[in-house]
């Protein structure tokens, strides 16, 4: 019989595992339509609706998982403690058929020109499916990708989805970061002395990126800190903090290259931190690099357009609120201060750091 490993096996692994199950116990096989085989009714698993027993035992045995053992943390009590609201609405039944039928299209359609507008009305018409499904059910990365595919190949529906998630807050981050926050940091570190050039690791250019170098002291002014560590926590350094949100490899490096050796496999599940999509740099922030969200453990690498640091950590956030994924806990502060810079209300403990480095920029003029 295929053996499920883990507590978050893949959808193919799942179907395996229904096949195997009908093909020992074929009195199990359910045939309800011509062209069902039995083994994806739902009584055993559904790859569509992501409903059956296999699922449903899975979800309760994540129940008892340590919350440091979970790939994904729900965001659902932190958002109400924020004051973070997100209207869900109710669907009839005819708006869920019709929304099933706008998601199928949406599959089958191309990003070619002539599809753009069909695309963006078939994301408007099952937003209020999607949002249900994903508050409700909790899929991973990678199931959302695969019910909804287009946000691969077009990364700017993130925008639109973030925009009704919060609207008016879609742009702030790209209109705030470049022409007020960042430059605020850089000399809130000049004044520190904090960027100082003797300070820069060897072999690290002095002409990097501005933005790169922002985030580098915001990770440096908003540490991992000690409150709220879980059972498992892998400790993390200042210095290594970056790496939870920016990678840099060398120029000419594969796309699938990057989603080979899951550290969840390395690390038996047990190491935290590491499930959250990041960003990774191919080049270096200071020339023209290309950058990709990579979600390693869910096997997903979305290449964003030729644009910058600034726009790539703007789709990031996005992405981990559409996708209903919580923060990296090392970077934690770092969230929450992006969290600021769009205006929304910090979520979770309000962490005296952050609190602190806000106060400093507003303070100089």
């Amino acid at each position: 019989m295929q053996v499920v490993s883990g507590s978050y096996p893949s959808n193919a692994d799942k179907l395996m595992l229904a096949k195997s199950i009908t093909t020992i116990f074929p009195s199990l096989k359910i045939k309800i339509q011509e062209e069902n085989e039995g083994f994806v009714s739902e009584h055993l698993y559904d790859p569509v609706s992501h409903c059956g027993f296999i699922e449903l035992k899975l979800r309760n045995l994540r129940r008892n998982l340590y919350q440091d053992q979970r790939r994904y943390r729900k965001r659902g009590r932190a958002c109400e403690a924020s004051g973070v609201a997100i209207t869900l609405q109710v669907i009839s039944e005819g708006d869920e058929e019709s929304a099933k039928d706008w998601i199928t299209a949406i599959k089958r359609m191309r990003p070619s020109p002539e599809n753009l507008t069909s695309i963006k009305m078939g994301m408007e018409k099952t937003f209020n499916n999607r949002r249900l499904w994903i508050s409700s059910q909790s899929p991973t990365v990678a199931e959302i990708l695969q019910q909804y595919p287009r946000f691969v190949d077009m990364p700017y529906l993130f925008d639109a989805e973030f925009a009704r998630m919060f609207p008016g807050k879609e742009d702030l981050f790209l209109r705030k970061w470049e022409g007020h926050i960042f430059p605020k940091v850089l000399k809130v570190a000049t004044l520190e002395k904090e960027n100082d050039p003797s300070d820069l690791s060897a072999g690290e250019e002095i002409d990097e990126s501005l933005c790169f170098r922002a985030l580098k002291l915001l990770t440096r002014y908003l540490p991992p800190t000690a409150s709220g560590r879980n059972k498992g926590w892998t400790k993390c350094s200042v210095k290594s903090a970056l790496s939870y949100i920016l990678e840099v490899k060398p120029t000419g490096t594969s796309i699938p290259s990057l989603l080979q050796g899951s550290l969840e496999a390395a690390a038996g599940g047990a190491e935290v931190g590491v499930h959250q999509p990041k960003l990774v740099c191919i080049g270096h922030p200071s020339t023209t690099a290309q950058y990709i969200i990579v979600a390693k453990n869910d096997k997903v690498a979305i290449p964003l357009q030729d644009e910058g640091l600034t726009c790539a950590l703007d789709k990031l956030f996005k992405m981990l609120w559409v996708c209903n994924v919580a923060y990296p806990i090392q970077l934690d502060s770092v969230y929450s201060f992006f969290e600021h810079v769009y205006d929304m209300p910090i979520s979770g403990a309000k962490r005296s750091k952050v609190l602190e480095l806000i106060a400093k920029l507003q303070a100089l003029v």
